[in-house]
């Protein structure tokens, strides 16, 4: 069997890197760490390596996004981050197609979408839906567990 390791770090990229430098950095609070070289750069997100790389063609994909989990208090302070930073929300999968923060009708889940300058979304949440999909039984034998 392959040794699994763990994921690292996710290289993005983007059309306009200074802009998306200083979304990342300045906007969003994310930590510097160093440039790799010339349009590439590591920064830090909560202990993840979270590299920008220059891709001036680069269009971003409609259902690329990444996610940040956290709490529903957390998803509320991340609502205000963006509208103090003056980064709008903007239209996720929730079911009323708006640009909102949204509370399931369970009330478990929170979550809210916004994108960065080249249009990758990304997603906040304060819970998966430990209910929502199904567990296929054949994938769930071939890995040995039943999901995350």
């Amino acid at each position: 069997m392959l040794a699994m390791g763990r994921i690292s770090h996710l290289n993005l990229p983007v059309r306009d890197f200074d802009e998306s430098l200083d979304f990342y950095v300045r906007r969003l609070g994310l930590g510097y760490v160093r440039h790799l070289r010339p349009g590439k750069v590591i920064l830090d997100w909560a202990g993840f390596a979270f590299f920008i790389e220059a891709a001036p063609d680069m269009a971003a994909h409609p259902r690329f996004h990444f996610g940040i989990e956290t709490t529903t208090d957390g998803v509320r302070d991340w609502e205000a981050r963006l509208a103090s930073a003056g980064i709008p929300q903007v239209v996720g999968p929730q079911p009323t197609g708006l640009p909102e923060t949204y509370v399931t009708p369970d009330g478990l889940r929170t979550v809210l979408y916004f994108a960065d300058p080249t249009g990758h979304i990304i997603e906040v949440y304060s819970h998966i839906g430990v209910d929502t999909g199904h567990v296929d039984p054949h994938w769930a034998a071939l890995s040995g567990g039943g999901g995350v």
